[in-house]
């Protein structure tokens, strides 16, 4: 079994370091949650807000009604306050109209200054006069009597403002509903309740004959009410809210029995209508519409009795007002302009149609639970796709965590998905930053490696290239091959040291040249370099690239040389072998080591070219192929034509021409070469043997010459003007 341990080691890592991040992230976004950040908090109320619809119903129920005291009703009774004479007669029509409940949203928390008494009393002390109400009717001398009288007799609920700040109240409070608890703890739930000092109480004589009930809304930090409070603690008395309190009335139920968990307050039932609640005792309201969602009824008309009997008969009738700088005005998440006095009919209609949103206590524990699966999940996803799936997996994941929280809401239970949201998002833009900071990393890493065996220009334009620039393909290129000549005798008479360090200078001064010229280095084996053009990136003139580098490679051979000599006591020889072809170039190797180099009959062939080089005697070779693509570049002189070994069809070579060579000799070469391409061999033989008796040091020369010696006496059949080579 072939077991790597250290891809093991390195995948272990990679999966602890992902685990952690989804740990950590999960447990910053729970810290979020549990925190209630305001910021966050508001874009939750905005969230509810969007969802809100979904629980609204097509049409409000027919159980309330708003008496509103609107601008005609004060156009023709004057400036509120009413005198109470007035108002006295407003319920007192209502009354006649057979409702159900009267509830006030209005206060009658002081004496009424227009009654007779009261401005009796205040020009008595203030101006030290008296006035004399004589014919006056007993019953109109006080205002405040003729209001007493009439909610005496009337199903009424006085409406009472409960304030959170300032001193505790020393005033005796009025009575208030009688509350049955069920309980499985012994929790103190009362103190999960909105705690007022003091409150705005009725007069004690209106009181002392009729119901309290709390006009107070909440309003969240955006100044938008959601929910509404239905229990107020008073110092240690229990107030219901005027909706809660005339619905009992209404319903004629003396008790309120509320059920309490360990976490506070869970539901109130008033009858038969079970109510969910926040723990501290409020109502989320899912107002179904903005100004006028209810039926209104001028107060004037009911005054003047121009409303028909039947449209009040049994109706829990709110008296309040919709005029403009009355003050009574509230923003709702469907209306910022929404009578206050509606809201009472909202909650009428949601405890009728058991349609209030409730947060349940086990909704924080399951958020966390939700906030770590949403982690898990985006830490496995993004940890595992390709960066271009992120989007299109992280808006499902967000609408899988939308169309959840929708579903809930749909059964009245709100469970924000907006914790979920954050989570996907700090994930995916991590593993985003991960990814981009990694493959920054890696074309650092590139660029420093490139930067050893390319051109700087090449290692620019490869660290800007998009897409895969080391993919495999298939492409035409120029491959030079260069080796030491004689490098085997040259390492035995010198320490290993001493040729590492001759290496290093000879193998620094060939890179220069083919990292300046475009190409790239592709591997050092032993004495020879290895390199290649147009790959991985295009080369303009790449061939042409090519053949100027063998050129300067041996002028510098020239200029080491002189170092070489001085610190070594020895001089050497490189021979240079391009081909142009086809190869294919990519990454090539195992699984775990690859090597970004070339493959293919091409490659093999500038190694062959490489290595004819001693038999002819010259430093460089050059396929014809090469010698085609450079057109006029270079003035070149024709070697041969060769079938190298294990190659069929044979190939042209040359050696570029240097500056200064006699010209005679070329010409006179040239001249040879033809008659030996055309099997004239003994006219060739004179030829070369008169080149080669005048330059005894060309090798190139005396080889022509024996060949043709050869080939005279014993002419071949079917000449192509190619020569074998059996040997590399």
């Amino acid at each position: 079994m072939n077991f790597d341990i250290n891809k093991f080691i390195r995948r272990r890592g990679k999966l602890l370091s992902h685990i952690i991040s989804g740990l950590s992230c999960a447990i910053i976004v729970s810290s979020f949650y549990i925190s209630n950040i305001p910021f966050l908090r508001r874009i939750d109320d905005k969230i509810y807000d969007t969802l809100l619809p979904l629980r609204a119903q097509s049409k409000p129920s027919n159980i309330s009604a708003i008496i509103d005291i609107d601008e005609e009703s004060l156009a023709t009774y004057g400036q509120w306050p009413w005198s109470r004479y007035l108002v006295a007669d407003l319920i007192k029509s209502l009354k006649s109209y057979n409702v159900a409940v009267i509830g006030t949203d209005v206060m009658f928390a002081e004496p009424d200054n227009t009654s007779p008494k009261q401005i009796a009393a205040n020009l008595t002390r203030d101006k030290n006069t008296s006035i004399n109400f004589d014919g006056l009717p007993k019953e109109l001398f006080d205002y405040d009597k003729l209001i007493a009288h009439e909610i005496r007799n009337a199903p009424i609920v006085l409406g009472a403002y409960a304030r959170f700040s300032g001193q505790l109240t020393e005033k005796s409070l009025p009575p208030t509903v009688n509350i049955i608890e069920i309980s499985n703890s012994d929790i103190d739930w009362r103190k999960y309740l909105q705690h007022a000092t003091n409150a705005t109480m009725p007069l004690p004589e209106f009181s002392a004959n009729a119901p309290i009930g709390l006009i107070n809304v909440s309003k969240d930090d955006d100044g938008i009410v959601r929910q509404i409070p239905l229990l107020i603690r008073i110092n240690n008395i229990i107030y219901p809210s005027l909706a809660l309190r005339s619905l009992m009335l209404a319903m004629d139920t003396k008790n309120l029995i509320v059920k309490i968990s360990q976490d506070g307050l869970e539901s109130i039932k008033i009858g038969d209508f079970v109510t969910p609640t926040t723990r501290d005792g409020a109502i989320m309201v899912p107002f179904i519409g903005g100004h006028k969602t209810y039926q209104y009824y001028s107060a004037k008309d009911i005054l003047q009795h121009k409303i028909p009997p039947q449209k009040l008969d049994g109706k829990i009738a709110f008296i309040g007002t919709s005029a403009v700088g009355l003050s009574d005005i509230i923003s709702i998440p469907l209306d910022p302009f929404y009578p206050g006095v509606e809201v009472h009919a909202a909650i009428i209609d949601t405890i009728i149609n058991q349609n209030a949103i409730v947060v349940p206590p086990w909704i924080p524990g399951v958020q966390i639970i939700l906030i770590f699966i949403a982690c898990m999940i985006s830490t496995i996803i993004f940890g595992k796709l390709k960066s271009w799936i992120y989007i299109p997996t992280a808006a499902a994941m967000v609408a899988g965590a939308i169309y959840f929280s929708r579903y809930l809401f749909a059964d009245g239970i709100f469970l924000s998905p907006l914790y979920a949201i954050i989570s996907i998002a700090i994930l995916g833009i991590y593993f985003i930053f991960l990814r981009f900071w990694g493959e920054e990393k890696q074309k650092a890493i590139i660029k420093k490696a490139f930067s050893h065996y390319v051109s700087p220009q090449i290692v620019e334009r490869l660290s800007k290239n998009k897409g895969n620039i080391f993919a495999g393909e298939e492409k035409e290129l120029s491959i030079l091959f260069s080796d030491i000549r004689g490098f085997t005798s040259i390492s035995e008479g010198l320490k290993p040291s001493q040729v590492v360090k001759m290496l290093n200078l000879y193998f620094t001064g060939m890179t220069e040249i083919i990292r300046k010229n475009s190409g790239t280095v592709d591997k050092f084996i032993g004495d020879s370099v290895m390199a290649f053009w147009n790959a991985p990136l295009d080369v303009r003139n790449y061939s042409e690239m090519a053949v100027l580098t063998a050129i300067e490679m041996q002028a510098k051979v020239i200029e080491l040389n002189r170092r070489i000599r001085t610190e070594f006591g020895i001089e050497i020889e490189i021979r240079i072998g391009i081909h142009t072809g086809t190869a294919y170039v990519g990454n090539i190797g195992s699984n775990e080591i690859l090597n970004y180099t070339l493959i293919g009959d091409s490659v093999n062939l500038a190694s062959r070219l490489e290595g004819l080089c001693k038999k002819y005697g010259v430093g460089i070779i050059i396929s014809e192929d090469t010698v085609l693509q450079t057109g006029d570049a270079f003035k070149y002189q024709v070697l041969d034509t060769v079938r190298v070994r294990g190659k069929i069809r044979p190939t042209g070579i040359y050696r570029p021409i240097s500056v200064g060579e006699d010209i005679e000799d070329l010409s006179e070469w040239t001249n040879g070469f033809n008659l030996y391409a055309d099997g004239e061999f003994t006219k060739a033989n004179d030829i070369f043997k008169k080149l080669s008796l005048k330059n005894p040091e060309s090798k190139l020369y005396k080889t022509y010459w024996e060949r043709t010696e050869i080939l005279s006496r014993n002419p071949p059949k079917n000449w192509d003007g190619s020569w074998t080579m059996y040997s590399k």
